[in-house]
């Protein structure tokens, strides 16, 4: 008899163990421990890799989207005006506009290119990227950017094209003043108010600002 009250015990025991172990464990996992919150953390704020940056850079290779025209109405709507040039900074020549001043999407005007150019141009701009991803690694330099930068500007001075090599050209200006000097990235060759109104010849595009 008492073999039968001590196997019940002993069950019991084994039970009230078992239901202890796993409130421990469920109260383990539905709140972190403040070690496990810090790692995430301190994972969030790593710095990018160049694989990252790598990634972000394939912006540049985007082509502004195209306005889509309005819809027809019935009475005649008024011409959109041309954006306006945001106030001029002191030290800054006048009537000079840079790719960061643009603080949303904005429409710039750019002439469309034959088939032939555009191919040409679309070889061309992923070397800048590429060369603006390798110019941020240690003891590195901008020189294959810079390079295609300057043939896409000469050859496509109008194109949208030209407004990518601008804003590349201006964010290593940002990184350190004396790529400015290095390169000869002078204010008229960051100048994108031409493209801020219509010319002849000319379609308008959707343009954002350089994703950080």
């Amino acid at each position: 008899m008492n073999t039968i009250w001590l196997k019940i015990a002993g069950v019991f025991l084994v039970v009230v163990i078992a239901l202890v172990v796993l409130g421990r464990w469920g109260g383990n996992k539905s709140a972190p421990a403040p070690e496990q919150t810090q790692a995430k953390s301190e994972q969030a704020q790593k710095p990018k890799t160049f694989y990252d940056m790598a990634d972000r850079d394939k912006q540049f290779n985007e082509p502004p989207k195209p306005v889509e025209p309005p819809a027809p109405q019935s009475a005649p709507q008024p011409e959109p005006q041309p954006p306006q040039p945001p106030a001029q900074p002191p030290g800054r020549p006048s009537g000079v506009v840079y790719p960061s001043d643009l603080k949303g999407p904005t429409t710039l005007y750019f002439k469309p290119m034959s088939e032939e150019d555009d191919i040409q141009a679309q070889q061309l701009l992923p070397y800048a990227t590429a060369g603006r991803s390798i110019g941020r690694l240690p003891v590195m330099q901008y020189g294959l950017m810079m390079k295609a930068c300057e043939q896409i500007e000469q050859r496509w001075p109008d194109s949208w094209y030209a407004f990518r090599a601008k804003q590349m050209e201006e964010e290593i200006t940002q990184y350190q003043d004396r790529y400015a000097m290095m390169y000869k990235i002078t204010p008229q060759r960051l100048d994108i108010s031409r493209f801020m109104k219509p010319r002849q010849g000319t379609e308008p595009r959707v343009v954002e600002p350089t994703r950080r």
